[in-house]
């Protein structure tokens, strides 16, 4: 008797010591699972084709900001071209640096969720695995890896609040100077958080300022780092241009919406529609959107959950997902669209996915459920989605892959067939994916163009371009004045006498083929 209830009582801490690893290697492998359908997709009009040719340009020994333009940040751009340099540049190596980055944040998110949230802790991440699907996912983007790295350096900071150890200061600082290269405002953003977290720790415990002093030593090396490569490839100023002083003068005025832009127009419409339009169709969109109304009403519920909180019953860890959660969800209003919102808000999802398990309410009790049952719906319903498009997969230079939105098969067919690798083609105004998936190059340093966006001096630019190098082929899609009077609501020439690159391809260029709206145009 004696040996068995020693036996058991020695066994039993281990048994609990193992649990957690059983959870987090069972969620990662539900979590793996559930992602890769979405690995498949890519999205032709949209910001991730910047990032695909950015990636490949820097593989072939070309320079961010001196060699090309791009607003965002240089840390995606180098982060892809480590995989394509690894593993070539194909959609496959994309698709593994997308699939570390979501997986890496869906992991964060279950470990601080887990930490604070007693119940319902997968809940934060159902919510984000059902809104994340829209505009800026699946995709390589700047916004996917610099949650990435942010929630990461918050990781390190609860770990280190257990464990408290140099080195984990050192990596969190390191990370934030990461995701500041990648975005630079939810990058400083988030090294001010910490710090601003790490001295009230100094102050509850007494701890020395060295704890600042690392964190800070960790970000500025990055810091550092990255811009003495800027400067010995003497693109340092070129870097401040783009990164710095075009948006301050230039983004904001293509790029005011509404506060949740697109939660009506892009999923409500498109949800009712789709399921017939019938009285039904309205209660099953109904379900569907409601993860979406809550992220939009996060700020209001986050204000009224802080004004129950009592300062004084704020746990550390607590105190740290407030400071990092704000600083991710400003760092994402610059626009105020939905896609936008979902990105700013993994950890004030998790605070307030606390206060109403916390509260022991009825009310409350009876909203968590209605959330988890919304959200296991939509992100059932994203993955319906996406494995319906996947029957259809598309061949091309860099692999097969799977199309979403407009259909743009007859596009890649004739640059399949009428281009090789290599040669000089230009899409305009928004299309960069085709440079990528067609392996063909871009002559010019700006992978998009925009009235009100881009300068007239860019734009004469590239026409000068043309003419000089005679490039053959241009893809235009001729729908996206039309179209973007949505997305990009100030993307409209004031005037036709401001029109300067649609009067010289049509005195230039003869239309070849129409594809929903894209023309191929041929040099006359």
């Amino acid at each position: 008797m004696n040996v068995t209830a020693t036996s058991e009582t020695t066994n039993t801490p281990t048994q609990q010591a193992s649990a957690p690893w059983r959870s987090y290697l069972l969620f990662t492998l539900c979590a793996g699972f559930y992602l890769l359908p979405f690995m498949r997709v890519i999205f032709v009009a949209r910001d991730e084709g910047s990032f695909l040719y950015g990636a490949v340009r820097i593989v072939h020994g070309q320079v961010f900001a001196r060699d090309f333009f791009e607003v965002m940040g240089p840390g995606t751009f180098y982060w892809l071209a480590a995989f394509f340099k690894l593993f070539g540049v194909t959609f496959l190596a994309a698709r593994i640096c997308l699939f570390i980055s979501s997986l890496g944040t869906a992991l964060s998110i279950y470990f601080l969720s887990h930490r604070v949230c007693k119940q319902y802790w997968t809940l934060p991440c159902l919510i984000l695995a059902g809104t994340y699907l829209g505009a800026l996912w699946p995709g390589i983007s700047h916004h996917v890896d610099s949650n990435f790295f942010a929630l990461l350096s918050v990781v390190c900071m609860v770990i280190w609040n257990i464990k408290p150890r140099n080195s984990l200061l050192i990596t969190a600082g390191a990370l934030a100077g990461v995701t500041t290269c990648i975005f630079q405002p939810k990058g400083v953003l988030m090294f001010c958080a910490l710090l601003a977290w790490l001295w009230i720790q100094r102050r509850w415990t007494s701890a020395s300022l060295t704890v600042l002093a690392l964190s800070t030593v960790g970000y500025f090396a990055i810091i550092v780092l990255v811009l003495a490569y800027f400067w010995s490839q003497g693109a340092l100023s070129s870097l401040y241009y783009a990164n710095f002083a075009f948006p301050r003068q230039h983004y904001g005025a293509v790029n005011a919406v509404t506060y949740a832009y697109g939660i009506i127009m892009y999923y409500w419409a498109n949800w009712v529609m789709a399921f017939g339009g019938a009285k039904w169709s309205v209660a099953i969109a109904a379900i569907l959107i409601t993860p979406l109304l809550f992220v939009a009403a996060l700020p209001l519920l986050m204000l009224l959950v802080g004004i129950r909180y009592k300062w004084k019953s704020v746990t550390p860890e607590i105190a740290l997902y407030w400071f990092s959660g704000w600083a991710l969800w400003l760092s994402e209003f610059h626009r105020s669209d939905i896609w936008h919102l979902v990105f700013g808000s993994p950890l004030l999802i998790v605070l307030c996915i606390h206060a109403l398990t916390e509260s022991r309410g009825k009310l409350a009790n009876v909203a968590v459920q209605i959330l988890a049952i919304s959200a296991v719906g939509l992100a059932g319903f994203n993955c319906c989605v996406v494995l319906a498009m996947g029957a259809h997969p598309l061949a091309t230079r860099v692999g097969n892959v799977v199309m979403a939105g407009a259909a743009p098969d007859q596009v890649l067919r004739f640059l399949n067939e009428h281009t090789s690798p290599g040669e000089e083609i230009l899409s305009y105004p928004y299309c960069p994916t085709y440079y990528f998936l067609s392996s063909t190059r871009n002559p010019t340093r700006y992978s998009i163009l925009m009235y009100n966006y881009n300068t007239p001096s860019q734009f004469q630019e590239v026409v000068d371009i043309l003419d000089q190098r005679r490039v053959r082929y241009i893809i235009w899609e001729a729908t996206f004045a039309a179209n973007a009077a949505d997305g990009f609501p100030g993307s409209q020439p004031r005037s036709p006498n401001d029109l300067i690159m649609e009067p010289y391809l049509e005195s230039h260029y003869k239309l070849v083929e129409d594809d929903h709206g894209i023309r191929i145009m041929e040099r006359k």
